[in-house]
């Protein structure tokens, strides 16, 4: 089996989000200098998130070593709310311990479809 192509990250310079909304964008430079964007969609980020969290202690624990706590650290959740943002959107933040905030934006739909779901629980 041969060994799956790798990215060594030397440096996140940014994070945002897409023109469009959709999709989470970190902004990263790998150990050879090159920079690039990676795209998370909204609808996996949080999966993506614990995968890669479980992925990082599960490495360390295969090498016998500790887990890097930069890493584990930057992706664990501390606190989670709901925000609304200047333009009326209902978001989902979630805060890392690593000080990040990670927001998850809701679309009119599926902001309907929670409201209605409320609306049947009272």
């Amino acid at each position: 089996m041969t060994e799956p192509a790798s990215i060594l990250l030397s440096r996140v310079n940014g994070h945002g989000a897409s023109s469009g909304g959709r999709n989470s964008c970190l902004d990263l430079t790998d150990s050879n200098g090159r920079r690039f964007i990676l795209h998370i969609p909204h609808l996996i980020e949080g999966d993506f998130l614990s995968r890669f969290e479980a992925a990082a202690m599960h490495a360390a624990d295969m090498r016998g070593s500790p887990s890097s706590a930069d890493v584990v650290s930057a992706v664990l959740a501390e606190q989670t709310s709901f925000v609304m943002a200047d333009d009326g959107t209902l978001i989902l933040r979630t805060k890392t311990r690593a000080g990040v905030d990670i927001d998850l934006s809701f679309d009119d739909a599926t902001v309907a479809e929670l409201r209605t779901l409320l609306g049947s629980r009272s």
